[in-house]
């Protein structure tokens, strides 16, 4: 662009137009021609550099909630590596939106694996209960409160879908957000402390997150402990199965 091209498109004053094309000159960032002004190489490097800040800038901010349920984790969560997720937000008007996500992610899906320190939202019950006694193989890691929830809210379709043999649940006390690893996509989701919702939930299908997120779950999974099948009955009012720890 010549200089009346740039004073335009920034809607800034000739005097300042000139002004600045001029330090970017100085700074051998920039270089004026017949045809207008243009980078350098010099120019070209530090533009994509300060973009690439810029991103990584808007993404972290996006990400706010999540950066502070996933601090600590090991391997550390990269921002970078969802850049490109979808990210839906509980809204006043729809406070189920990312549940909702959550949900087509799994009707689309033929595997589940993950992490969840909540009850299912009841109003998708019955959507997972289907899915998962109809060939969804799951492998998921639940807080002690949301087994419990599980067993003594819907014993006859919890047995149903053991029973079944798609369906693996394991517990553990200390799951500081949410996680779920479908066919195509990964995502992660944190949960509202006055309501129980999910607040935020993003998903990508990047392949370093999902190396990020298999890594997490595996971590997980090994310290959790299985809900495996006994002739006594545990704390949990559920015939036939239990859970061998503490919890």
């Amino acid at each position: 662009m010549d200089r009346h091209e740039l004073q335009e498109h920034l809607d800034v004053s000739r005097p300042t137009i000139h002004r600045l094309t001029r330090a970017l000159e100085d700074q051998k960032l920039v270089i004026r021609t017949d045809e207008g002004c243009s980078l350098t190489a010099l120019g070209e490097t530090i533009t994509e550099a300060l973009a690439e800040f810029e991103r990584a800038t808007e993404t972290a901010e996006r990400f706010a909630p999540i950066l502070t349920a996933v601090t600590g984790q090991d391997p550390p969560f990269d921002p970078a590596a969802f850049a490109d997720a979808t990210i839906t937000l509980a809204e006043p008007g729809n406070p189920y939106r990312p549940v909702e996500r959550f949900m087509e992610l799994m009707e689309a899906s033929e595997t589940l694996r993950g992490l969840d320190p909540a009850p299912i939202n009841p109003l998708h019950v019955e959507e997972v209960y289907t899915r998962v006694r109809d060939g969804m193989d799951t492998d998921a890691v639940f807080s002690p409160e949301a087994i419990r929830s599980l067993l003594t809210t819907y014993p006859d379709r919890m047995a149903t879908v053991f029973e079944s043999g798609h369906l693996t649940l394991r517990t553990h006390s200390n799951l500081p957000f949410g996680l779920s690893l479908c066919d195509d996509r990964v995502g992660v989701g944190v949960y509202g402390d006055d309501t129980g919702l999910l607040r935020i939930y993003v998903d990508t299908d990047a392949p370093a997150a999902r190396q990020w997120a298999e890594e997490i779950y595996t971590g997980y999974r090994a310290e959790a402990t299985e809900l495996t099948k006994h002739t006594e009955f545990s704390e949990f009012p559920f015939v036939g199965y239990q859970v061998d720890s503490e919890d």
